[in-house]
């Protein structure tokens, strides 16, 4: 047949133990660079703020969505957003 070629030095069983030992080998040597355990980020400035920032909207719009029910308290507005940036910035820094 034209355009096949054979290989030559060692039949198909032997090339393709070859590739085999090459392949495990490869992966074998994978797993020494390889962490076993993932070790958590530290806290940053950024990471306080945004926490802070996200429950501070939240309490900001549950504080305000209780005011226009009447049920205004302590937690209207810009007090909600207050207790709620702090509730989120206590939670990150203790978790």
């Amino acid at each position: 047949m034209p355009g096949l070629r054979i290989p030559q030095g060692g039949g198909f069983w032997d090339m393709g133990q070859r590739h085999a030992t090459r392949a495990i080998n490869a992966y074998g040597s994978l797993g020494q660079n390889r962490k076993t355990e993932i070790e958590a980020p530290d806290k940053t400035a950024s990471g306080g703020l945004m926490a802070g920032a996200g429950m501070g909207a939240a309490g900001y719009s549950i504080g305000s969505s209780m005011a226009a029910s009447g049920a205004a308290g302590a937690s209207a507005g810009p007090w909600g957003a207050a207790i709620g940036a702090g509730i989120g910035l206590a939670a990150y820094l203790l978790s």
